[in-house]
């Protein structure tokens, strides 16, 4: 089987030699390493030098980020290393955090702005801000999109998948129910999946070989064969992002 983990924080893995070989030995052939600051940007961007066309680079700006002193050399370095990137992200809305609404929101349409102009994907995250989220993307007539880790409402879901965007399922669809709930309503041609590595679920840190976990709730969730369900995240992922993977 092939696979992709379409999200993950590789600059915070600590073995992250370990952790490559690891996933390459589980079958997946490709990284979408996203970046949340000035220096896991940097990061990242180094990951992707260092591994080349199996870590494949996101650059963002995380809403949990945004009260630090280097937001602007952060959008420049964005703004200059984005045209040769994989997609813009992690970026988006939480107002579950103490950051005011008006200043995510401000921040999230500059963000959204370079990515209409570079024709990028956006990977976003949103908690309770679902509705708000899914309203900038459309406004800046975002065209590809995935709602990551996706456990909001399922009217907004539905608004979505009819928008044509996607969602993605990470290991904690094994056990938490909003986030089993959304992915039991997308069809299988809007999902992506992912780790979110290191996030730790059930009291383990994740790294991308952990994708085999996502697979498997899947795989049990939608009633499919996991070779089924590896073939076609595979291939959306690879029409997500515009990947030429063999």
């Amino acid at each position: 089987m092939k696979l992709i983990d379409t999200h993950a924080h590789l600059d915070e893995i600590e073995d992250i030699q370990g952790a490559l070989t690891r996933a390459k030995e589980a079958g997946v052939w490709a990284i979408v390493g996203v970046g949340a600051d000035l220096t896991s940007n940097e990061k990242i961007l180094e990951l992707a030098n260092q591994y080349g066309g199996f870590v494949l680079p996101a650059l963002g700006l995380h809403p949990w980020r945004l009260n630090t002193d280097d937001l602007e050399a952060n959008f420049a370095l964005i703004e200059r290393n984005l045209p040769q990137c994989l997609a813009l992200g992690e970026v988006g809305l939480d107002f579950a955090i103490e950051t005011p609404r008006d200043k995510q929101e401000k921040i999230l349409r500059r963000l959204l702005a370079v990515a209409f102009r570079e024709q990028k994907p956006v990977l976003l995250h949103a908690r309770r801000a679902w509705g708000e989220a899914l309203a900038l993307l459309k406004s800046f007539k975002i065209e590809k999109a995935v709602l990551h880790w996706y456990s909001g409402p399922a009217d907004i879901l539905r608004e979505v998948l009819e928008s044509g965007y996607l969602i993605s399922a990470t290991p904690a669809v094994a056990y938490s129910e909003r986030h089993r709930e959304a992915i039991c309503l997308a069809p299988l041609r809007q999902l992506l999946l992912e780790t979110d590595a290191p996030e730790i679920y059930r009291g383990r840190p994740s790294e991308p070989k952990d994708l085999l976990l996502t697979l498997d709730s899947v795989s049990k969730l939608k009633n499919q064969e996991p070779e089924e369900i590896a073939r076609q995240t595979f291939a959306n992922a690879q029409d997500f992002f515009g990947l030429p993977l063999a």
